[in-house]
């Protein structure tokens, strides 16, 4: 029998496409956000905290990051690596961080991501847990582009 996904990342994942869809079409997403976890009784600086951590995660890549489709059960790889902070941020700003962070996190981002754990864990726990148990990480920036095909046209 397979274990249900955790509430707090899937309502992260969640503050993200919302986030994203609101300033698609213009408007702020922070009602938005805010509305989505209100039921929940959260931390009322979650969806701040998470804004601001999309927010300056965009700054630094320098490009917009990419959800999945709104109702998809599946995370893209921006969601991914987004929950990726989450769960190596503790030890991404220390002096000597993991192969999963090799070159740590700026410390803007590491204090935007123990805003967003501490407001979750009021509610959800630590449900972000600690690094992988079995020590995998990938092998390169979990951000970084997958090189797209390139087609070239002989005549």
């Amino acid at each position: 029998m397979s274990q249900a996904p955790a509430i707090g990342p899937m309502i992260f994942v969640r503050q993200f496409r919302l986030w994203v869809a609101a300033r698609a079409k213009g408007e702020h997403p922070l009602p938005h956000m805010q509305s989505a976890v209100s039921l929940f009784e959260t931390a009322p600086e979650l969806s701040v905290a998470c804004a601001s951590l999309f927010d300056m995660v965009e700054a630094q890549l320098e490009r917009p990051l990419q959800p999945e489709c709104c109702c998809s059960p599946a995370f893209s790889r921006d969601e991914r690596a987004l929950l990726g902070i989450l769960r190596h941020a503790p030890e991404a700003g220390q002096p000597l961080t993991s192969s999963a962070v090799p070159h740590g996190l700026p410390g803007a981002i590491c204090w935007a991501a123990f805003a967003v754990r501490r407001a979750m864990a009021e509610t959800f726990t630590d449900q972000f847990g600690a690094p992988d148990a079995d020590g995998s990480h990938p092998a390169q920036c979990p951000f970084s582009q997958e090189p797209e095909p390139i087609l070239v046209a002989v005549a």
